[in-house]
């Protein structure tokens, strides 16, 4: 269903669809991109609620829903998920990553 367009038709798709690892790839990068080369990526999950075909516009989007500060470490938690062309989450998830505090030098 992801390579075989004559597979995936016979499976009732449209033809071939995005791959859900990829899209989970692209929820990490995007995540890694965001807090940069300082921050700690600590946990990334998603899950696989729609499926997305080649060609149309999917992108990545996310939201800081809550930051604290725990054993010293600064904590940013984020909804994050894969969006189409229509506007639906095709692929929701979270992520919990660290990041120094503002001020903070690196060593």
């Amino acid at each position: 269903i992801h390579y075989d367009k004559d597979y995936a038709i016979a499976n009732g798709l449209p033809g071939i669809i995005v791959h859900g690892a990829l899209k989970g790839a692209w929820l990490g990068q995007f995540v890694v991109d965001f807090i940069g080369l300082e921050g700690n990526l600590r946990k990334l999950s998603c899950q696989y609620r729609g499926m997305d075909l080649p060609n149309d516009t999917i992108s990545c989007k996310g939201k800081v829903t809550n930051k604290y500060v725990k054993e010293g470490e600064h904590y940013i938690e984020c909804e994050i998920w894969v969006e189409n062309s229509k506007g639906e989450k095709t692929t929701p998830g979270t992520s919990i990553a660290t990041l120094p505090s503002r001020g903070q030098t690196s060593p």
